[in-house]
This record gives structure tokens, sequence and C-alpha cells, in this order.
């Protein structure tokens, strides 16, 4: 096999039919001048036609088949052990060999003692490791598309992160996949468990709950911050400060029906006008009356006062489980999402002022596209909880907290915190736009794998980054304990016979939330 090219990130070989018979996409080749030692991964093979490049000089019995092999460098070798880094290149006279299981076993070696086992690489018979330190102090990210085992692979990692006696994660259940793991404390939010709108702070009380934009409805944002200030003097309006739902909504209905007095007659009674507010606030008015009416929201309206939060605070940041999984499916998607942001800036805020003596915390951020988007377009209140999220990216890893964010599209999330992510599990992914944005943020020479990730069965993934020694195919080991995520044989299901099935409950049920 000869040397052809070599770049950075690539090179060029070229052999002819007789040596390296079997070669495979994806086998890997040692390059090596007996100093320096380059791993190389096979991206594509071409087969060359002789005949082409016959001369006069050229004796054909001497020229069997030719095959080129376009390869991608993935890192080198330093006395017998794989490392990312390349610090030299050997020049054009090379020896190749192909890397067997024994030298590839041999060749990651290491101390596992600082991470757990997550499954095995493809093709190589060897155990793949995940360095836990680096998995979590630098902020991770896990992608891949629906049904590609994404959940399944969050569930190992949490499974095997939970053995740890210290272990302290915070989980954002969009779904409701993982309320029931023995290692889990599910605080379920909504009639299980209350969260008062005022844990919001009024500030995004009034943005996310009543709809109103600072921006435009300077009126109706007045009055309710006047109301507020009367009932709270000297509360921040950006952090949760207990008040009465009833009174605030007395004091709007006194400035709507106000008026003020502009004199008095000749007999002596006082002449009145409307006053600055009169008549201008029914409109959120009835929008107070009817979200403290719907059922679906009650939870927002439990009698909690202000000492309420520290118990909440020492339930989500504490406790004797290991990770605190905020279940959010009994929640409308339009509270949800504040939710998340006010319980994001309430831990960090709080993970901030304890001192050099934390207990580090990681939040994993289920289905984050939903709430940490990559959108110029965001409202203020939006751009406020992105930025609580994007503060923790570039900041929280010297407070002892960080982030592991999941997603099913990469290419929408935000990107100050992709940019941040030190390590990326990537399962099954087809999109091209998720496959820029993932190549995008990886060292060069790790394109062609991410590539390679289109043809991936369920819970294959790439470990890319600093969280394993070598970015190569695994297959991940199912957790012993697995979440309420699965795909439904649809075919399977239809073809059963007597599956009828009466509704009129579910809808009785609906109209009376």
């Amino acid at each position: 096999m000869k040397l052809i090219k070599i770049y950075t990130g690539h090179v060029q070989l070229r052999t002819d039919d007789e040596e390296f018979r079997d070669i495979r996409i994806n086998d890997l080749l040692s390059v090596s001048d007996g100093d320096v030692e380059l791993v190389a991964s096979v991206d594509c093979l071409i087969n060359t036609d002789v005949e082409d490049g016959i001369g006069g000089d050229d004796f054909i019995a001497e020229l069997p088949g030719m095959k080129t092999l376009d390869c991608s460098i993935i890192g080198s070798v330093r006395e017998g052990r794989f490392v990312k880094a390349i610090d030299r290149y050997p020049p054009a006279d090379v020896v190749i060999t192909r890397i067997d299981n024994q030298k590839f076993s041999y060749m990651l070696g290491g101390d596992f003692t600082k991470g757990f086992y997550i499954g095995d690489y493809v093709g190589h018979d060897t155990p793949a490791y995940i360095d836990g330190n680096k998995l979590y102090q630098r902020h991770s990210c896990i992608v891949g598309n629906t049904g590609s085992g994404k959940s399944e692979t969050l569930a190992k990692i949490l499974e095997e992160t939970s053995r740890l006696p210290g272990a302290n994660l915070i989980l954002f259940d969009i779904h409701g996949e993982y309320g029931k793991l023995s290692y889990v404390d599910n605080i379920r939010l909504g009639p299980d468990f209350p969260f008062p709108l005022w844990l919001l702070g009024f500030q995004d009380v009034v943005a996310n709950l009543f709809r109103v934009k600072e921006e435009s409805a300077t009126v109706v944002s007045s009055a309710l911050r006047k109301c507020f200030k009367k009932l709270c003097p000297d509360a921040d309006e950006g952090k949760p400060h207990y008040f009465d739902f009833n009174e605030l909504r007395g004091e709007i209905a006194s400035l709507n029906d106000s008026v003020v007095i502009t004199g008095y007659t000749k007999e002596g009674t006082p002449k009145t006008a409307k006053g600055e507010y009169n008549g201008k606030l029914t409109g959120i008015l009835n929008l107070m009356k009817n979200l403290s009416s719907d059922k679906r929201y009650s939870f927002l309206f439990s009698r909690e006062g202000q000492e309420y939060l520290p118990l909440l605070i020492n339930r989500m940041m504490g406790g004797n489980k290991p990770v605190k999984n905020i279940d959010l499916s009994g929640v409308p998607h339009d509270v949800a999402i504040p939710i998340i942001g006010a319980v994001t800036k309430l831990v960090f805020d709080i993970q901030r002022r304890t001192g050099p003596d934390f207990r580090p915390i990681t939040l994993v951020c289920d289905e984050a596209h939903v709430y940490i988007p990559d959108n110029y377009q965001l409202s203020a209140s939006e751009r406020r909880m992105v930025e609580v999220f994007e503060g923790i990216a570039k900041e929280g890893r010297k407070f002892g907290i960080t982030l592991f964010v999941a997603s099913q599209r990469p290419s929408e999330l935000n990107k100050t915190i992709m940019a941040q992510c030190a390590g990326f599990i990537v399962g099954k992914l087809n999109n091209e736009n998720d496959k820029s944005m993932i190549k995008g943020l990886l060292p060069e020479g790790n394109e062609s794998v991410v590539d390679s990730a289109s043809m991936f069965s369920p819970g294959d993934v790439l470990v890319v980054g600093d969280t394993a020694p070598i970015p190569l195919k695994i297959h991940v080991e199912l957790a012993k304990e697995r979440p309420q995520s699965r795909t439904i044989d649809f075919w399977d299901e239809w073809g059963r016979r007597g599956r009828a099935q009466d509704y009129s409950g579910l809808v009785e049920k609906y109209l009376d939330e």
C-alpha cells in the first residue's frame, strides 16, 4: 500500500487488489513511519482501472487491479495508546497496516474508574466507556432522529450516573418518559404538585400568562406594574415574590373603574372624569378571570406563600434521589416553557450563591430545541429565558452547574449553547441541516463519521469529543430500567381484532377540564 496524499485531516492511499483484499468502509488503518503513527478511518473505496493509466514503459503483467482509499485521520498513537491530538505528520515513506481487534483494545487502554460502560464498539468486539468527568463538567449534547434510541441512550447514562452516591441532576421531562424510574424523584407539576404562578416572577407572569407584550401594551403593562408595587412595594419584579392573585385582580378592577375629581359645582357636588386607566383594563380583567377559572391552570393558583420557595428548591436541588425529574407532561404547553425558564433561573441563581462548597449539579434538557431555540424572532420574555441557559453555558462550570441537552433537531438549538458543548453523542441523523450543524462544531477529520450516522440502526451512536477515547460507532446497551418511550407498531396494532374503544368518557373529561 502506498501513501498518495496527506492533508491535515485526510489521507489518500493506493493498494493492489491482493493487499487488503477485504478492506471495508470504517476499517481502521495505522499509517506510520516508525516515529509518528496516525490512525485513519476508511471513508471511500475506489476501484481503479489500470488500463487507463498504462504508459509505454509499463509491463501489463506487473500491473494488477488497483484501488484507492480515501481516509479520515481521527487521531494518533503515542506509546501504544490512542490520542486525538496530532502533533506531527509522517512523510510519504510509511508503513500502512490494518488495526485488528487486539491492537484496537490495547490502543484504547486507559483508566475506566472515572467513567462507565455504555456499550460496545461495532465491528471491534471491544467495550466502550464514557469519561464521566468530561461528560458532565464541560456541557454535553445528545442528538438523534425520532426513533433513533435517543431516550434509551439517555436512560442508560442516567442509570449509570445514578449509581454515584452524590449524583445530582435535574431533568426537564416534557413527555413524562422518565418519571417511573426507581432512582428518580418525580416532581409531576400540575394537580400532583403545585407551582404557584408567583414563582415565575411577576415580570414573566405578565408576559407569559397574561400575554402582555412589554413593548406594545404599555397602558396595561403600566397598570399591572403599579398594582404589583402597591401589593409588594419592595419586591423585585424579576424574582419569585409572593403576591395574592385575587388581590391583584381587585386592584386592576379598581383602576378600570377609577374616576378623578376635576372640580365642584356651585352646589358643592364634585365633578368627575374617567381616570387614567378607566375602561382600558377590561381585556386583562377578562383574561385573568378566564385563566383562574380554567381547570388546566388550577395548579398555578394554589395558596402556598413565600415559605414554599425554599421547600421547592430543596426538593429540586437536594433530596435523596440522584435525579430530580421535572415532569411537565400534565402541564399545558404554553405554561410548561416559562416554568422551565423559571426553574433554571432559580437553580442557577441559588447555585452561584452557595460558595466554594457547592454540590455540582447538571441540568438535563430533554427536547431542548423547544425552549432553547436559535431564533432571533423571540419575544422579550423568551429571550430572557434563553439568556439564562446561555449564561450557564458560558460561566456555569465555575459554579458547578452544567448542561446536558438532548434534541432531535440540533440545527434548531441555540448556537451559543451548542458551541460550548465539548461532548456530542450522535444517533441516527438524516437531515442535512442537522448534520451540518454538528460537523461545524467538531474538529477536522470527524465530518465523515457524522455522515455515517445516516445509516445507523436504533441504539447506535457516535460519541465525539472529549467524553470518549475514539469517535467510532457504539451500540448502546439497554438500561435495566427503560423510559416510557416506545415506537408503536401501527400495522400490528391495527391488525388486532376487537379493539373498538368508547371515547365518550374521555370527551366528558376533556370538557370538564
